[in-house]
Formats: C-alpha cells, structure tokens, sequence
C-alpha cells in the first residue's frame, strides 16, 4: 500500500458538500495578477505534498502524523457530527459527537500550511534555546571528541529532531484540553440558509474566529455548506442577533471575512462569486 503523501488540510469530506452532481467544486485562485475559477474534485486540492511528513524516518514512520492522527482521529470522527449538524441533529448531539467536532474546528485552524510553517519555526527556535541551557549538565558527560554544546551534538548525530519538533506538537495543539472544554462549553447553532439567501464560501482557512476562545466576546463560524453555516459564541443571546440579522447581510459579511484570511485557495459551490472574490482575496 503506497503511503499517503496527499496531506489534505482542507478535508475531502468536508469540501464535498461544496460539489455538484458531477462531484466537481469551483476553486478560486489568483496565479498571477487576476482570480481564475475553475472546477475541480475535493481530493485534488487542499492538500499539500508531505505536510505533516517527519523527516529522518522510513516511509512507513515519516506519514505516521497523517496516518494515525490526521485521517482517523480527526477526519473520520469528525464526519458523522458534519452529517449529524447538516441533518439538524444538534440538539442531540452525544458527548462523543461533540468532541469530535471541537476537535476538527481545532485543527482546520492548526494544520494549514502556514500555520504548520509557523508552529515548526517556532518550536525549532524554542526547542534550540533549551539545547543551550544547563551547559554544565552537557560538559558532566562529554567526552573530547563530543562537540563544544547539546545542540551542536543534536544536530550533528540527530539533526530530524529539530525540525521535526513543531509538526510533532500538532497533535497535541489539536487536542489541547483546555482549548477545546472551552468550544464544547460554548453556545452552538447552525444557521440554515433560506432560499433567497446567497451561497456560503469557503476557503484554505475556513474557520473565523473573532477572539480567543476564552474571551467572552468569542464567535467561531465555520460554513458546513453552501446553505449552512455552524456559529458557537459563549454569549447564548447572540443566536438571536444572527436570527433577526438579514441573512443577506449575514452572508455576505462572513464571505468576506473568509475570504480575506485565507492564504491561496477560496471554494464554492459555483463562479457566481468571481468578481466578490477578486476584490478580496489577497495579492
């Protein structure tokens, strides 16, 4: 069996709902200077090439990230709570639906490429700095043919450990526990489109948050599909604020938000919002 090297950080099952009869959805692009759409299938786009690939290891290790944590834990929990939401099942969500679902709004905003750059930077930059620290525990044990410091010796006889540090730590952003008590704490809603409402978008960074999840004043919003889209606030009278807002209004101030965050990639369910798109997605 090949080893997936497609790491898709905008799930296959999620962007279907964005598909046609034909499967294909409307992914926006700006390549050079002006917004192309073009239709394409889930499964090839939203990914990067050995995204959360480990370096140093054999194939079978070097995919464990995607393998064990990304695809099952996350992605296939996830699923049936994005069947249970679309299908008005909310209310009756179980603890373990729910969890689920904290934990894939959890990783959208982890696992994109930028992000997944930033966190290893970081954690390379932090995990150096502590190879410097307590030199004198590194001299109690070195011999002369050691190098001068620990971070000299890692990167000379384990030189993966540095750069593997940040992707690493995903699972663990993903699943922190406080994080995510606090998104199963809040308020949720899902917001189903009237007719006359216009489509949702998404994009490579679907998830809007409007403060840290532990700020009173926090909404996440994320499209579930062109006609729905999933709001927790920790503030329970906000539900009505959304309901007596015109959709219109609603729609068209989140597709903007959305699109102006995200990095390369914006998807619907049609090019009806080419122009829309051009105006806000960055250069």
């Amino acid at each position: 069996m090949s080893e997936p090297d497609r790491h898709h950080y905008v799930p296959i099952f999620y962007l279907k709902q964005w598909a046609a009869n034909d499967g294909r959805i409307v992914r926006f692009n700006r390549p050079h200077q002006r917004v192309e759409a073009d239709w394409t299938v889930p499964k090839r786009t939203g990914y990067e090439p050995g995204l959360y690939r480990l370096d140093g290891y054999a194939a079978e290790q070097a995919n464990a990230i995607e393998k064990h944590f990304m695809s099952p834990i996350v992605d296939d929990q996830a699923a049936p709570a994005l069947r249970a939401l679309l299908g008005g099942q909310l209310a009756n969500l179980d603890p373990h639906l729910r969890q689920s679902w904290t934990r894939f709004v959890m990783s959208l905003v982890a696992r994109n490429p930028q992000r997944v750059e930033r966190v290893s930077r970081d954690a390379a930059k932090s995990l150096r700095a502590s190879l410097l620290e307590n030199p004198q525990e590194y001299d109690s044990v070195r011999t002369p043919d050691d190098p001068a410091t620990l971070l000299e010796w890692v990167e000379q006889n384990v030189p993966a450990l540095v750069d593997n540090h940040g992707k690493q730590m995903l699972p663990g952003l993903i699943t922190h526990q406080p994080t995510g008590n606090a998104i199963i704490q809040m308020n949720w809603c899902v917001v189903r489109l009237p007719a006359d409402a216009i489509d949702m978008l998404t994009c490579d960074r679907p998830v809007y948050m409007s403060h840290g999840v532990m700020d009173i004043r926090c909404i996440i919003a994320l499209p579930l599909s062109p006609r729905h889209i999933f709001f927790a606030t920790r503030r329970p009278l906000l539900f009505e604020e959304f309901t007596r807002k015109q959709f219109k209004f609603m729609t068209a101030s989140l597709n903007g938000l959305l699109v102006e965050q995200a990095q390369r990639f914006v998807y619907g369910a049609s090019d009806r919002h080419l122009r829309f798109v051009e105006n806000r997605l960055r250069k």
